[in-house]
């Protein structure tokens, strides 16, 4: 296989001050460093923090939803409006989070920004009588806050893993099922070896583990993904 030298790239993933670089070459010609590398829709950074991610995110988003504010003008539909975000913007706040919901505060209120402007472009047009409350129009619109359903897409995944509908062997080698000597009433169904707390299996197993405490996903074989994302 000839690999292009053009399209490769090398990047070291630490948080360390004092990084060891090393030189690598492909036919004699050195590679080119990075500090961000995007892979399958994903902006990778040297240090984990997923800043680009956030940053290309945002940008995309608030552009859609310029469009959809345009396009709609004359929409007399709160429906298609509601249809047009979750489509064409909320998919985009949300594709790959299981990757990147790592994210720091500030960026994850940065997302919620896009979700607060389309709740206000909502009130304005259809409900121009009532004062306008974030929290309010989440629970007139029926939604929830993105980052609560980055936590439920995290549970989903990892369920969707025990369940084998998902290929992921290093979560279930890291996530174990805890099996309570006597009965309790609330209890953390997945369990994290304390080794592995900081990992991304381990905020899944987090996530489900509040989850379960509303569902039985594995009483009901037939339980749908939409019913763990809609769990109030």
């Amino acid at each position: 296989m000839k690999l292009n030298i053009s399209k490769t790239k090398v990047i070291s993933f630490t948080r360390k001050t004092n990084l060891l670089i090393y030189d690598y070459k492909l036919f004699q010609t050195s590679i080119a460093r990075t500090d961000s590398v995007k892979d399958l829709g994903v902006f990778i950074d040297a240090k984990l923090y997923f800043h680009d991610q956030v940053n290309y995110i945002f940008s995309q988003c608030a552009k859609l939803l310029g469009l959809v504010r345009n396009i709609t003008y004359n929409f007399s539909s709160l429906d298609c409006m509601f249809s047009l975000y979750t489509t064409l913007v909320r998919s985009k706040l949300e594709y790959a989070s299981v990757v990147w919901n790592s994210i720091t505060s500030t960026d994850a209120n940065k997302l919620e920004r896009i979700q607060q402007r389309f709740a206000a472009l909502c009130f304005k047009r259809f409900f121009p009588k009532v004062h306008y409350n974030y929290s309010l129009a989440l629970e007139e619109l029926k939604l929830h806050t993105l980052c609560t359903r980055r936590h439920r897409l995290d549970a989903l995944f990892l369920i969707q893993v025990y369940f084998g509908s998902k290929f992921c062997p290093s979560a279930l080698e890291i996530v174990g099922l805890r099996v309570p000597a006597r009965y309790i009433r609330d209890f953390a169904l997945f369990n994290v070896c304390s080794l592995f707390k900081n990992c991304p299996s381990a905020r899944c197993a987090a996530a489900a583990n509040v989850v379960c405490r509303d569902v039985d996903v594995f009483g009901d074989l037939n339980i749908q993904p939409k019913q763990i994302l809609n769990i109030v």
